[in-house]
């Protein structure tokens, strides 16, 4: 192999570990399989084989139809009637997916006439953008309003947005879930606290637990603490993720924003949900086309076949996002906050415009897979409890 040349995944992870003395952190295992330029789960993506959506490993809630866009979109036009006529605000989106909620809420904003100066997408994998570039532009094109692309940029560089602080709202929905975790495992308190890892036998990935390390170690001690006075102690076996890549993401994001709002939603808990003793084995586990794969070992089969997530620790969130210097707006459920944003009356006047027609099965296929997308957005059962919608502000130089 060229000494320039990228090595494919097999090989960087097998470098990884003979780095570092032949064990791999988990983090580090999570973050090449995902990220791998070259066959990284999130770079195997194209226009036939998103790992997004109906064909895809997992559903999210853009593709339920317009709901999240239509409540972004109006948080949108609330920044907007705080400023200045004539000031225009933008957004920033975070790992955009497919691009079908950036679409969707430019054609929200055009028809409201509310239209960001651009809409930024931010996103690492040049698969992504080739895909986010090429969907975005035909849902456009669809509704004859192509010319709206324009707004849209790319960006590769998520520590850039530092420097060029934004005024408007930014967007993360199912980004942090990805953030790659380390894998701990408490043994009471008078034992130090394990870290799981890897090794590699035998041509397959076999987990290895060595003790943790200081950071990891205090922060595992200081949770449980948390969790035992709150509730009870953890037995000894409790395993659980922790992401040193968490918060200082979270204070980008932050640092990111001149003006305005960040609006993250994904799938997580606040601390004492999170750490609930009963919650023993964590809540590291993979997608794989629609189903939820919680074996550990099956985890680490297929390298950049599947896709890794661990529930968000929106304690910890909260906490970055205010050491950076924005504000606690609100911390719902997604089903909640969508209620907040009267999208059930946005949901009546599109579903069912005639008064005859409501308390009816709307007969129009795309208008029963829409209701039956916000349906799964709404319901306890699915997507309205597991998900939650953090929204936190910097209004400091209104």
């Amino acid at each position: 192999m060229d000494k320039n040349e990228t090595p494919g995944l097999s090989d960087a992870l097998l470098q990884a570990c003979e780095a570092l003395g032949g064990w791999l952190p988990f983090d580090v295992f999570m973050r090449e399989v995902l990220t791998h330029p070259a066959e990284g789960y999130y770079s195997r993506a194209s226009a036939e084989s998103s790992p997004m959506g109906i064909r895809g490993d997992f559903v999210t809630a853009p593709s339920m139809g317009p709901w999240l866009a239509i409540a972004l979109a109006r948080e949108f036009e609330s920044l907007a009637r705080r400023v200045t006529p004539g000031t225009r605000l933008s957004i920033r989106e975070f790992g955009a997916g497919t691009g079908q909620l950036a679409a969707d809420i430019l054609l929200e904003l055009h028809g409201s006439n509310c239209l960001p100066l651009a809409y930024e997408i931010v996103e690492t994998s040049p698969a992504l953008v080739s895909l986010q570039k090429a969907h975005t532009y035909q849902c456009l094109a669809l509704r004859g309003l192509a010319g709206l692309s324009d707004r849209l940029i790319w960006s590769s560089d998520e520590g850039a947005q530092t420097d060029r602080p934004l005024r408007g709202l930014v967007l993360a929905n199912e980004v942090a879930d990805a953030l790659p975790v380390k894998v701990f495992e408490w043994r009471g308190a008078q034992a130090q606290p394990l870290e799981w890892g890897l090794r590699h036998q035998s041509e397959r990935w076999v987990w290895s637990s060595r003790e943790a390390g200081p950071e990891l170690a205090d922060r595992v001690k200081a949770r449980q603490d948390e969790v035992s006075a709150l509730l009870w102690p953890w037995r000894q076996g409790h395993r659980g993720e922790w992401s040193p890549m968490l918060s200082p993401w979270a204070r980008g994001l932050a640092h990111g924003l001149a003006w305005g709002e960040v609006v993250v939603l994904d799938y997580g808990y606040e601390r004492a949900e999170l750490d609930h003793p009963d919650r023993s084995h964590g809540t590291l586990a993979a997608h794989r086309a629609h189903r939820r794969i919680d074996d550990p070992d099956a985890l680490l089969e297929g390298p950049g076949e599947q896709d890794l997530t661990a529930h968000v620790d929106f304690s910890e969130l909260v906490s970055a996002f205010e050491g950076a210097g924005c504000a606690l707006q609100s911390l719902k459920t997604q089903a909640a906050w969508l209620l907040d944003h009267h999208i059930l009356d946005e949901a009546q006047s599109r579903l069912f415009p005639d008064p005859e027609s409501r308390g009816r099965a709307p007969s129009d296929p795309a208008k029963v897979a829409a209701l039956s997308g916000l349906q799964t957005l709404l319901s306890d059962a699915a997507m309205g409890q597991q998900f939650l919608v953090l929204t936190v502000s910097r209004f400091d130089s209104e």
